[in-house]
């Protein structure tokens, strides 16, 4: 069979499962550091997200370059060229992830879904709801369905965060420079570091191998539209937390009101209907649940590959039966998605969402440091078939800063939460 190649290098087309990682990287986690970010330092610190932004652009175009090159996700490389030593931390640290992962993202969504309704849906019950309605869509809706709604959540927090943002600017000159010119006001180093690593999600990047397959992309024909598909992505990315922290700037840092971590979202909410009118607090709150529940379903839908993935490695199966495990249908992915949405309802009824948010964040900041020291060596040194380039030069030395800063981004969380 010819090599399947894209027909079209349009913007619609290029806003392909690389939007949908995005959509799923953009949590709570986002919108709390950059609303908080934007009420301490006002609009100084835009540019760390965009660099967060551009960091994670690189790793996942490594995770897809590989995939192009050698037809295997990041899970069989390890597996095939690290010391197994390797895929058994990886797997003993997704169990982990996933538990703090799943508890951060129930207790967010219902959050949203409170504010949003003013407090006529609770918290708890609101996180229980989502939960279910993930599992719900996941294990009857495919994949297809999958994308279309998530685009649709992209849409909503799209117009709903940046349209805010526009409406709220007063000083576009003050904002672009806060933008290019890197500043690290006094006693703000450990805050930048942490912005520049929550930015754009963690392991959820793994999940652009499987939905590759989804999209049946393969083979180097399809490197020049996979990097503008991850372009289009991170783009979104940084434009969605540029945008909240232009909105906290104003609310928040211009009119010199403190802001906790914990009031981060009513607080924006509330200011923005001062601000806007009941506009602006409807259409805030609207864009937090879309990111939030977005998050939710594409963490839903595509950690189950992982896990999958993971099963079929460790019984070491033919790579076409593997093939046919890291599907949404097989009992091995079924068992993953029940997993994740039964294991974060105890969660839900803690009463500190804001709290098992930022764990999730510690968690999250870890696997970044693994991925990038993977990449630079199966990039490298691994032989490929197929004529996708290799690391560069460039490449390689993003890969050892990006190794070097989020190794530091995680020890220091770690620090601060202990």
């Amino acid at each position: 069979m010819a090599e399947q190649k894209p027909s079209s290098y349009s913007f619609l087309k290029l806003a392909g499962p690389g939007l949908v990682v995005a959509a799923t990287g953009i949590g709570s986690g986002d919108v709390v550091s950059a609303t908080v970010g934007g009420a301490r330092y006002g609009v100084v610190l835009l540019w760390a997200i965009a660099a967060g932004a551009f960091f994670k652009f690189v790793l996942s175009e490594g995770i897809a370059r590989w995939q192009l090159a050698t037809g295997k996700t990041a899970l069989e490389g390890w597996a095939e060229h690290l010391p197994p030593w390797v895929k058994w931390y990886f797997g003993a640290y997704l169990i982990i992830w996933t538990v703090a992962v799943s508890a951060a993202l129930t207790n967010a969504t219902g959050l949203g879904i409170a504010n949003l309704t003013g407090g006529i849906i609770p918290q708890s019950g609101g996180a229980v709801i989502h939960t279910l309605i993930g599992f719900v869509f996941v294990y009857f809706g495919g994949y297809g369905n999958f994308e279309k709604l998530m685009k649709i959540l992209v849409g909503v927090m799209a117009f709903s965060i940046l349209i805010c943002a526009v409406l709220t600017l007063h000083s576009p000159l003050v904002a672009a420079a806060g933008l290019v010119l890197p500043t690290i006001p006094l006693g703000s180093g450990t805050y930048v570091l942490s912005l520049i690593g929550g930015v754009g999600g963690s392991i959820t990047m793994l999940s652009y191998n499987y939905w590759m397959r989804e999209e049946n992309m393969k083979g180097a024909g399809f490197l020049s539209y996979v990097r503008g598909d991850i372009a289009v992505a991170y783009i979104f990315t940084a434009l969605f937390g540029i945008s909240i922290m232009l909105i906290a700037s104003d609310a928040f840092f211009t009119a010199s009101v403190p802001l906790r971590d914990a009031e981060a979202v009513p607080k924006m909410a509330a200011a923005l209907g001062a601000l806007l009118g009941p506009f602006g607090r409807f259409a805030f709150s609207a864009g937090f649940w879309a990111a939030v529940f977005a998050s939710l379903l594409g963490v839903w839908q595509s950690v189950p590959y992982l896990y999958a993935d993971f099963y079929g490695i460790l019984k070491q199966m033919p790579t076409e039966q593997r093939r046919d495990i890291v599907k949404v249908t097989s009992t091995p992915y079924r068992i993953a998605l029940a997993f994740i949405t039964l294991v974060p309802i105890p969660f839900a009824f803690t009463g500190r969402p804001i709290l098992i948010i930022v764990i999730y964040t510690i968690v999250g900041s870890l696997f970044v440091p693994f991925l990038a020291a993977t990449l630079l060596y199966l990039n490298n040194k691994v032989k490929w078939n197929e004529p996708v380039p290799h690391n560069s030069l460039v490449t390689n030395a993003l890969l050892i800063a990006i190794l070097a800063l989020f190794a530091l981004v995680g020890a220091q969380e770690v620090l601060n939460a202990l």
